[in-house]
C-alpha cells in the first residue's frame, strides 16, 4: 500500500504542468498573459460567428468580439482587426496569430473566395478546433496510463520474485541438497 502512494507521489511530482490547452502562437512579440488556448479560440469564433450573424461587417465583428473577449483571444483578434484595417490580405492577417487559428484562416479565406456569409464556416472551424483539442487531451490521457503501468511493474515484481520466485527457489535447492 505505501509502495503505491509512493509512486502516486513521485508520479505527481515529477508530471509536467498543467495547461488548459495547447497554445497557440504569440500574436504579436509584446503581449501580457500568453497565448490563446485551443479552447479559448474556439470560444472566440463562436462568438464571432454569432456576431457576424447579427449582420454587421466582419472587421467590425472581429473588433467587437476583441472587446468583449478580455482575455488572450480577444487581443489576437484584435491584431486580425487591427491588420484588417491596415488594408492587410486575410491570410496575412491571420498569419499574425499563429497556426493556431488555421482553421479559422481557411474558414474565412474560404468565405471571403465564396463570397458567402463566414458565420457557418467559422463554427464549423471552432468544432474542429475543439475536436482536435479533445482527440489530444484523449491521446495524452492514454499515454499516461502506459508510463503509469512502468513503474507498478518496477515496484511490484520485485515484492512478487521476493515473496513467490525466491522461496519456491530455495524450497527446491533445499529439497536436492
Amino acid at each position: 500500500m505505501t509502495a503505491v502512494l509512493a509512486l502516486v507521489l513521485l508520479a505527481v511530482v515529477l508530471s509536467p504542468p498543467r495547461r488548459a490547452g495547447r497554445p497557440c502562437r504569440v500574436a504579436s512579440p509584446v503581449r501580457s498573459g500568453g497565448p490563446a488556448t485551443l479552447d479559448d479560440a474556439a470560444s472566440a469564433l463562436t462568438m464571432l460567428a454569432a456576431v457576424l450573424r447579427g449582420g454587421s461587417g466582419a472587421v467590425e465583428c472581429l473588433e467587437a468580439v476583441a472587446a468583449v473577449d478580455e482575455g488572450s483571444a480577444g487581443r489576437e483578434l484584435a491584431v486580425v482587426a487591427a491588420a484588417h484595417r491596415w488594408g492587410e490580405s486575410p491570410d496575412g492577417a491571420w498569419a499574425r496569430v499563429g497556426p493556431g487559428w488555421a482553421p479559422a484562416a481557411a474558414a474565412w479565406h474560404a468565405a471571403l473566395a465564396a463570397g458567402a456569409a463566414p458565420a457557418g464556416l467559422l463554427e464549423d472551424a471552432a468544432a474542429r478546433m475543439r475536436a482536435s483539442e479533445a482527440r489530444r487531451v484523449e491521446a495524452a490521457v492514454h499515454r499516461a496510463g502506459v508510463l503509469l503501468v512502468l513503474p507498478l511493474g518496477a515496484c511490484f515484481l520485485p515484492g512478487f520474485v521476493a515473496t513467490t520466485v525466491v522461496p519456491v527457489v530455495l524450497l527446491l535447492l533445499g529439497s536436492v541438497a
